[in-house]
Order: C-alpha cells, then sequence, then structure tokens
C-alpha cells in the first residue's frame, strides 16, 4: 500500500522507475528517487505524503533508534506539535518480544520474516499519560550506508480496539457466567445439532462436550419424548420480534440411563451467519416431580383417610352421617323409599378377649368384605363405630330391606372369618327412612337393634 501511494505521488512529480529499495533519505530532508536519478533537494518530501492523507514518521535506526522527523499528518494524527527532543515524546507499549515496532522493519526482511506485516501497538504520551492503539505498517528507506531509516505510516484504531478488548470482555463475562450457571444451556444448529453445550449440561446428560458437539440433539432424548422433540424443531423466525420462545416439560435420559424431568425453555436467535439458532435451556425438576408426586399421593391418602375407614375401606362414619343426609334429601326430593339399618357383630367383644385384637381387627375387614359384595352400587355400607355398621338402601321398603339383610345372614354363615376359621352372626335394626331427619332415624335404629339383641340376637328388626 506504502509503495503504491508513493510511487502514485513521485509520478505526479515526473519522477519514474521509483521502488522501496530506493527512497533515499538526506539529514531533514526525505526524497525519493530511481536509481538513475541522483538526489536533489526538489525531490518530494515526506511532508507530500500529507496530500494523501498518510500519517508517516521516520526513524533512524542503529543501536538505539531514534525519531528523526513526523509529517503533519502524523503530528495532528498524535496532537503533537512541539519539536522534537532526543527522546520520543511517548512510550511505545512493549509487545512480547519488547522491541520498538520500527526494529520489525530496519531489519533484512529474509532474516526477520516480518517484511511489511501490518502491526498494531499501544503508545502512551509521556506528559497527558493519553493511549492511543495504532495500526503500523512499515518500510525500510534506501540507506546511505552509514544509516537505516525506517518510515512507519500510522492509522488511528483506539476506538476498534477498544470496542473489541470490550466485546472481549463481555464475551468473557458471558461465557464465565454461562459456565458457571448450575442451568443447562445448549446452543442448537438448524438441523438441531449441538454447536455449544455448558459444563452443567455435559454434567446433567454424562457427556464431555466433544462428545456432543456436532451430534444430533437427539441423542439425550428418550424416544417417548421424540414426539415432543419434533414439535419443538426449528422454524421460521418470529418477523415480528426476530426470536421465538417456547416452553415445556419433557423426559431425558442421561448416558448412564438415568431419567429425568426436565423444564425446557428455547429461545430462537440468528447466528453470526445469518441461519437461526436454538438456544436450549434446561432445568431439572426430577427431585420436584417426586415431592409433588408423594404430595399428590399424601393429598388423596388424607382425601381417602377422610371419608373411608383405615380399617375395613368402608366409608367411615363422618362420610356416612353427610351421605345419609343427601340420601334422605334426594328420598324425599323424589318421593321414594329409602331403608337404613344398624348392624352389629354379635359377641364380639368375646372375639378379641379369646383371640386377641389381631384377630379381631382380621374378622371386622372379612365382615365388611362379605357384606359389600352382596350390595348393589347404589347402596351404602359405613362402619359406623367399633363392630357396628350402618347400611343405607335407596329406593326400598322396610320389607325388600329385611329380604337383603336375610341374604347378608346367609351368605355370612358360609363364611369362615380370620385364619381361626371363626363364623359369626349379627343382629340389626330396619327403619323405614322415608320423611325422617337424620336424628331420629339414628335413634330409631339404635332402638330396633336393642331389639333385636334383646331377642337373643342373630336375628333382624323392622
Amino acid at each position: 500500500m506504502i509503495n503504491a501511494l508513493i510511487r502514485q505521488e513521485v509520478r505526479g512529480r515526473g519522477v519514474h522507475n521509483v521502488t522501496m529499495s530506493n527512497v533515499y533519505v538526506k539529514k531533514g530532508n526525505y526524497c525519493a528517487m530511481s536509481h538513475s536519478l541522483p538526489p536533489t533537494e526538489d525531490c518530494p518530501s515526506i511532508e507530500a505524503l500529507d496530500k494523501l492523507n498518510i500519517a508517516a514518521l521516520v526513524y533512524r535506526c542503529g543501536e538505539r533508534i531514534t525519531l528523526e522527523g513526523a509529517n503533519h499528518s502524523a503530528r495532528t494524527l498524535l496532537n503533537h506539535f512541539a519539536p522534537f527532543e532526543e527522546e520520543e515524546p511517548w512510550q511505545w507499549c512493549p509487545d512480547e518480544e519488547g522491541h520498538h515496532p520500527a526494529h520489525y522493519w530496519h531489519l533484512d526482511e529474509e532474516a526477520s520474516g516480518q517484511g511489511q506485516a501490518p502491526r498494531v501497538r499501544w503508545l502512551r504520551f509521556n506528559d497527558s499519560g493519553r493511549r492511543m492503539a495504532l495500526g503500523l505498517t512499515g518500510c525500510r528507506l534506501k540507506d546511505d550506508g552509514k544509516t537505516r531509516r525506517v518510515m512507519m505510516v500510522l492509522q488511528d484504531c483506539t476506538q476498534q480496539i477498544v470496542q473489541h478488548e470490550e466485546l472481549r470482555r463481555s464475551q468473557e463475562r458471558i461465557s464465565s457466567i454461562i459456565n458457571a450457571t448450575p442451568m443447562g444451556i445448549c446452543v442448537l444448529t438448524e438441523d438441531g445439532r449441538f454447536e455449544m453445550v455448558n459444563p452443567a449440561y455435559c454434567r446433567f446428560h454424562g457427556y464431555e462436550e466433544h462428545e456432543l458437539i456436532g451430534r444430533p440433539f437427539s441423542v439425550v432424548v428418550p424416544y417417548s419424548s421424540h414426539q415432543y422433540l419434533r414439535r419443538q424443531q426449528p422454524g421460521a423466525l418470529d418477523s415480528r420480534h426476530g426470536h421465538t420462545r417456547q416452553f415445556g416439560e419433557c423426559e431425558l435420559v442421561a448416558r448412564s440411563g438415568e431419567r429425568h424431568t426436565v423444564i425446557v425453555e428455547s429461545v430462537r436467535i440468528e447466528g453470526e451467519d445469518g441461519r437461526p439458532r436454538d438456544v436450549v435451556f434446561l432445568v431439572d425438576i426430577s427431585e420436584r416431580k417426586t415431592l409433588e408426586t408423594a404430595l399428590e399421593e399424601k393429598n388423596v391418602r388424607l382425601e381417602y383417610l377422610a371419608t373411608h375407614d383405615e380399617l375395613t375401606g368402608i366409608r367411615n362414619r363422618r362420610f356416612g352421617v353427610s351421605s345419609l343426609e343427601a340420601a334422605l334429601e334426594q328420598a324425599e326430593r323424589q318421593g321414594m323409599d329409602i331403608s337404613v339399618a344398624l348392624l352389629d357383630i354379635d359377641h364380639f367383644k368375646r372375639v378379641n378377649d379369646d383371640y386377641g385384637h389381631t384377630v379381631g381387627d382380621q374378622v371386622l375387614q372379612q365382615f365388611a368384605e362379605v357384606l359389600s359384595r352382596q350390595l348393589r352400587a347404589g347402596d351404602i355400607l359405613v362402619r359406623w363405630g367399633g363392630e357396628e355398621f350402618m347400611l343405607i338402601l335407596p329406593g326400598i321398603d322396610p320389607g325388600g330391606a329385611l329380604q337383603a339383610l336375610e341374604r347378608l345372614r346367609q351368605s355370612l354363615s358360609m363364611e369362615y372369618l380370620s385364619p381361626r376359621g371363626l363364623q359369626i352372626t349379627f343382629s340389626a335394626g330396619i327403619v323405614n327412612a322415608r320423611g325422617m331427619n337424620s336424628n331420629d332415624l339414628v335413634e330409631g335404629m339404635d332402638q330396633k337393634l336393642y331389639q333385636a339383641k334383646g331377642r337373643g340376637r342373630d336375628r333382624i328388626v323392622t
């Protein structure tokens, strides 16, 4: 680039066949010449480069490298118009090798291997501490056999370098945050292949980073979740916002085969190449799902215990009262019969005394099972308390209820309960409940049951 600019300038002044090897410098006067043209005061000086808006510095290179001159464009660029002293009014920030930038161009090109390669160096002014980043392109000037000189062309790239450094630091911060976050993050290409995975994502699935990059996302998705995955495939970018957001819950499988329930959030972005990318965020909710399942099961259990007798599995007294009131209200509203019976296992105390409460509990359980097998779908069997059971029979008058309970007595007489092979009987009182309230009904059933027991037990009173 320097060659072309100087050639253009020199040819404009009538000098031809110029190469960088025959640019001659006289003290205080820098001129370009051909081999056949001796140096003269009329040769174009370095200031001629100002017309091309090129900022240039000339250095004398020997045991020390000293600044000989700068054209107006260079002084303007550096905002330094005072005369130069023996030392430069600035310091070049050292590079990896610690050399002055002119050093690389005063060496022979073949020996140094540097040639005219552009470089970026920071410069700091001694008086103000102000810093500039300069893009440098240099070349050796024709020497007089005693002194070597180098011309460097400057270009201010401070803003670009600062922006680049800020971007680099920002990218490093973002990368640090992504790598430190416990959330699994990956970037998928348009065809669903891994382009980036963070450490948490690798730990989550049990893979190393290199084992995932370039592989399809389906490698970590079990077959059962493939349908969900197909619904999440990349599509067209949102024309209004430039991205789309997808959210859902699915099951993923780790390398070990362990399955995890995760919340997946996918954000569609546009990559640097203009093609879409999916940034996928994974949050493992397996533990939460386990707790939710346990809580749900506990709630179901609590609801069950609130309405059922824990020992026999039939309805408990609390639910029985509300069921009785609802059945009475329905019978009254529909004008139909309803009968209610109170049953008591005969001599149950002897069972507990003779065989223990464990056998007694087994008798209660099997007694409830025998009765439940004989009932209609709409009948309600309630453990009223201890060895007492209430039976609600909608749509049946007392005569029909008596027949139903007699069938129960017959079925029970053929059953041997508990491992002890016990046979038991029950006494019962039946009340026509139509038009009665629940309190009067319960009192009436108690009286009927008392009568059945008083008549010798193993009988039913209506």
